[in-house]
């Protein structure tokens, strides 16, 4: 149940981080931040608007591509804590090997996508259309949005290491539950 909850909130961090780092000039359309409160005015407006699109833009292969894995990874995980919910003795063979694979799999998974994610997210933030952008923003004493990989890019990938572990623990478990399985059968055919 741990690892459905930690896929939740990897897409938490992962939405939330794309609408933090859209920028001010996103909000315009439905009033602004502060209540019409504008620094920005004139050209400096339209190069915020669009530099703030650029960026937008170059992260949204990040939001898709996180909230794909995260619904993709939950529902399965769902999945086959649902199915592995019986009695031990009721399961087969087959099955814990096949949910000791699950979370192998989904355990290398997670950390592949954790290091594309963190990768392509400070490949981004490297770009010169961060570099523009920060400084722009930096000019209007706004210098809460830099090329610093964000706070929740960071959130993010912490909870998704949490994850690679819970999942190598599960792998764990279920070779327990397996040879556990194996004693009990072998003990009841014993007597």
């Amino acid at each position: 149940m741990l690892e459905v909850i930690l896929n939740a909130l990897v897409l938490i961090c992962i939405v939330s981080s794309y609408f933090v780092l859209s920028g001010f000039s996103s909000g315009l359309t439905s009033g602004g931040f502060g209540s019409g409160y504008y620094p920005f005015e004139g050209q400096e407006l339209q190069q915020v608007r669009e530099l703030d699109q650029q960026f937008t833009l170059l992260r949204a292969p990040l939001l898709y591509g996180g909230l794909t894995l995260c619904v993709v990874m939950g529902a399965l995980t769902l999945g086959v804590l649902a199915a592995g919910s019986k009695h031990l003795l009721s399961l087969s063979w087959t099955w814990l090997l096949a949910e000791a694979s699950f979370c192998l799999l989904a355990s290398l998974g997670y950390g592949a996508a954790i290091g594309v994610f963190l990768h392509f997210a400070l490949q981004i933030n490297a770009t010169d259309v961060c570099t523009r952008r920060e400084r722009l923003y930096a000019r209007n004493g706004l210098n809460w949005m830099n090329c610093d990989l964000a706070g929740t890019d960071g959130g993010a990938a912490a909870f998704g290491i949490l994850l690679v572990l819970l999942y190598g623990a599960s792998v764990i478990l279920t070779f327990r539950a397996y040879r556990e399985k194996k004693f009990y059968t072998n003990h009841d055919s014993n007597h």
